[in-house]
């Protein structure tokens, strides 16, 4: 390049400007920010005007922010007032503001912004873009405020504004603050043939779709329509099954179906740091301890500052009962991040596991109002009311769980009914429109509890019913089949009950309880010898259970009573020689043992551990 050309691309002092900004943005890609730093503050200063450009001052205000100089980054685009008018410099004001956890300041600066900066262009995406950008660092504020609501209208205008962003979304499934129909009816209508090109539009409704179904269990769904048009399906299906954010999306939908086990395998898949709260939470599922404390010990090393790597703390003490510990720790993890409501969750869990159901219930109302749109806080808190024998209030929390879990094509009035109150026949109504199988099982165990085992039999069907094919259920839906042997054998029905039980026992082998239920149908049965030998193998995997032990005394006196004398088995006595006989001549014998002394004394035998 000749003198004379570089000179026509600088300042007219021979400083080439262009040059001088492609250094700070290769200085930014290769995280020098010092070097990035000063090559933008000479090419603010040398733009050859009397104030420097706005595209200059954010190459400027980007490194300082980088370099943690949050105030000093705000200053630079507040001073020159290009906050007003320059959208990039805005959104780089703002990040140095909530950084600096000053969020009141950042929405401030959107104030004394021109309004008309603030609206889409049909025609500029790449302004769209950048005032997505804007958009979801206001939802971050509004959030730090508290003021949920508003950031999930703000989350859901930056998803329309840009529907590349997924930022905005995965902040909105973050926060629950949509019904899964709001949801779903928000990812129909976004313009995603409009804004992209077809192949990453249907890459992108893939992500969302799949994203959306976090809670629902990855089985065999029929795909839509939409997704066998066009040419790029086994594209998006290959790219998607080499993606990481696609790994992390099948993780979480296997831990919502119980799969705990292959979930941790599909998010290793993803990368050992990915999903740490669905991590943790699968191994205090699957009460691997010491992995869990290593992963924890590992998340704090790494990320103290992420509320994740304290919740894990706060796990591995709830996993092995120390909940005063685990508080602690959750504590910090809500300290360092105030909208994460599985921290909440996990709060109540601890305060469910030392029977304090007031400070449970407390927790899970906490992490109602953040996640508003989740089913599980008042799930948790059904729990809680039929913990504490309130079957009418439970009735209402499990029909709201029920409603905000359904699926939004099946979506009916009914539904919406149950979710304000019970009415009476209430464990019936969430019988009919309950899909969690999870709020299914939790409201028949409620129903039982109150009395209603035909409810609670209507209501553990629908649980198994939800959770899969009967031939793959997993391991902890065990627990629903030992329920739906209890309800049986409560209507009076101990052959289904015997059935059910053995289906149990197929899942989750041996378990003591099982055999003893298994024992009292066999028993119900008129097979006492069955029976019998059941409650002892229950008894030999558990031998303090009551049930099972006043169980087998009662079928053992039954079986001795119906012996006659002639039934009775006899034992005869081995004939004994009591002739004497001569001693023959040999050393002598041992004197006699002492009167009261212990023949089988063995003080003389001794035991070495070298």
């Amino acid at each position: 390049m000749s003198k004379a050309e570089t000179a026509g691309r600088g300042n007219g002092n021979g400083l080439n400007v262009e040059f001088m900004r492609s250094l700070v943005k290769q200085y930014s890609e290769l995280g020098q920010w010092t070097s990035a730093f000063f090559w933008a503050d000479a090419a603010a200063a040398s733009s050859g005007a009397d104030t420097a450009s706005g595209d200059d001052i954010w190459l400027l205000a980007s490194a300082m922010l980088a370099r943690g100089e949050l105030h000093r980054a705000a200053h630079a685009v507040t001073s020159r007032g290009l906050h007003e008018r320059h959208l990039l410099c805005l959104g780089v004001a703002m990040r140095a503001y909530i950084q600096a956890k000053e969020p009141s300041t950042a929405l401030n600066l959107l104030d004394e912004c021109d309004p008309n900066l603030l609206e889409p262009r049909n025609l500029d995406q790449t302004h769209n873009r950048a005032l997505a950008g804007i958009l979801v660092w206001q939802a971050r504020a509004l959030s730090l405020l508290e003021r949920r609501e508003a950031a999930a209208v703000t989350l859901t205008l930056a998803l329309r504004t840009d529907c590349a962003c997924y930022e905005a979304l995965d902040l909105l499934l973050e926060q629950h603050a949509l019904t899964p129909r709001q949801e779903s009816e928000l990812i129909e209508s976004l313009p995603l043939n409009s804004q992209l090109g077809a192949g990453e539009a249907a890459l992108l409704r893939a992500a969302y779709r799949e994203r959306l179904l976090r809670y629902t269990p990855l089985r065999a769904t029929p795909p839509t329509p939409q997704e066998h048009a066009g040419n790029h399906s086994r594209v998006v299906d290959i790219v998607r099954s080499k993606s990481a954010e696609a790994a992390e999306s099948r993780g979480r939908r296997l831990a919502a179906d119980g799969s705990w086990a292959e979930a941790l395998r599909v998010l290793d898949s993803a990368g050992p740091w990915s999903c740490a709260e669905v991590r943790a939470a699968c191994l205090v599922e699957l009460g691997r301890s010491s992995e869990l404390f290593a992963f924890a010990h590992a998340l704090v090393d790494a990320y103290p500052q992420s509320w994740t790597s304290w919740y894990a703390v706060g796990c591995y003490y709830y996993l092995i009962g120390k909940t005063e510990f685990a508080r602690r720790y959750l504590s910090k993890a809500w300290a360092l991040c105030g909208g994460a409501g599985c921290v909440w969750l996990a709060y109540g869990h601890s305060f469910a596991a030392d029977n304090e159901h007031d400070q449970a219930m407390a927790a899970y109302f906490k992490a109602s109002q953040l996640m508003a749109g989740c089913a599980l806080p008042p799930l948790y808190v059904g729990v809680e009311c039929a913990a504490l024998n309130n079957a009418s209030v439970c009735e209402r929390f499990m029909a709201r769980a029920a409603a905000l879990h359904r699926a939004p094509q099946s979506e009916s009035p009914e539904c919406a009914e149950g979710a304000e109150g019970a009415a009476p026949g209430g464990w019936e109504r969430i019988a009919r429109v309950v899909q969690c199988p999870h709020v299914a099982h939790e409201a028949g165990a409620a129903a039982f509890a109150a009395g209603d085992a035909a409810a609670a039999r209507a209501l553990w069907l629908r649980a198994l019913d939800a959770a899969g094919p009967p031939d793959d259920l997993a391991v902890c839906w065990a627990a629903t089949l030992d329920a739906l042997g209890h309800a049986a054998r409560a209507l009076g029905r101990p052959a289904e009950a015997l059935r059910w039980h053995e289906r149990a026992l197929a899942l989750r082998p041996a378990r003591a309880a099982s055999l003893a239920a298994r024992g009292l149908c066999l028993a119900l049965l008129g097979r006492e010898p069955e029976a019998a030998d059941a409650l002892h193998a229950a008894l030999a995997r558990d031998p303090d259970d009551v049930v099972a032990l006043a169980l087998l005394d009662a079928i053992v006196d039954r079986l001795d009573a119906a012996l006659t004398e002639e039934e009775i088995p006899q034992f005869p006595f081995p004939a004994l020689n009591a002739s004497v006989t001569a001693t023959p001549p040999g050393p002598p014998a041992p004197p006699a043992t002492p009167p009261g002394a212990d023949a089988t004394n063995t003080s003389d035998m001794s035991m070495s551990f070298d």
